[in-house]
C-alpha cells in the first residue's frame, strides 16, 4: 500500500510487508495550497470557513466536465469526470463555487498524482493528515476509486497518524 500524508504538501510512503517502508516522493499540493488560493481568491485563510463555503458550492459551475465537451462517456471516463479544473470558471462565479473548485482541485490532484504518477501495481492507498477531515473527501475519492479500480482508506484518527507513527518509531528504535 501507499500512505498518502496530506498536510501542507503531500508525501507518499510505500509499505511492502511489515518491514519494507520507503519514502517515494511527494507533491507541493495540499492544505497550504488550499490556504494560499483561498487567501488570493476568497480573501480568507480560515480553512473551516472555506470548507463550509465549499459545501454550498457547485463544482459543475467551476470545472469543465466530460459532459460539457462530449455527449457520450469515454471508455473509463464518466460524463461527470473533470476535463479541466477551473475550466468553466467565470468572473461571476460565487465564492462558494470557487471554494468548491479549490478543494476539489487539491484533493483530486493528490489522488490522481499517487495513482497515475507512480504507475505501479499498488491499488490501496491510506490517506492521513488533516485534509482527511474535509467532508469533500467522502465525495471525491470514491469517484476516483471507480475510475481507477483502486481503494482509498481513511483510518480512524487519520489526522494524528503521522504523530502516532513517529512516536511508535521512537519507541521501537
Amino acid at each position: 500500500l501507499i500512505v498518502v500524508s496530506m498536510g501542507t504538501g503531500t508525501s507518499f510512503v510505500k509499505v511492502e510487508g511489515g518491514e519494507n517502508i520507503s519514502h517515494i516522493g511527494g507533491i507541493g499540493i495540499g492544505g497550504g495550497t488550499i490556504q494560499g488560493l483561498s487567501c488570493l481568491l476568497l480573501k480568507t485563510q480560515n480553512i473551516h470557513q472555506v470548507v463550509k463555503m465549499a459545501e454550498k458550492g457547485v463544482i459543475e459551475n467551476i470545472d469543465l466536465q466530460i459532459k460539457d465537451i462530449c455527449n457520450t462517456p469515454l471508455p473509463g471516463l464518466p460524463l461527470d469526470a473533470t476535463a479541466s479544473t477551473f475550466g468553466k470558471a467565470s468572473s461571476n462565479a460565487s465564492m462558494e463555487d470557487v471554494a468548491a473548485g479549490i478543494i476539489h482541485m487539491v484533493l483530486q490532484s493528490i489522488g490522481q498524482s499517487v495513482i497515475l504518477a507512480l504507475n505501479s501495481h499498488i491499488k490501496d492507498f491510506v490517506l492521513i493528515g488533516n485534509l482527511t477531515k474535509m467532508p469533500q473527501c467522502k465525495e471525491i475519492f470514491p469517484v476516483m476509486e471507480k475510475m481507477y479500480q483502486c481503494h482509498f482508506w481513511i483510518p480512524e484518527y487519520a489526522e494524528y497518524r503521522t504523530a502516532l507513527g513517529a512516536a511508535l518509531a521512537y519507541t521501537y528504535k
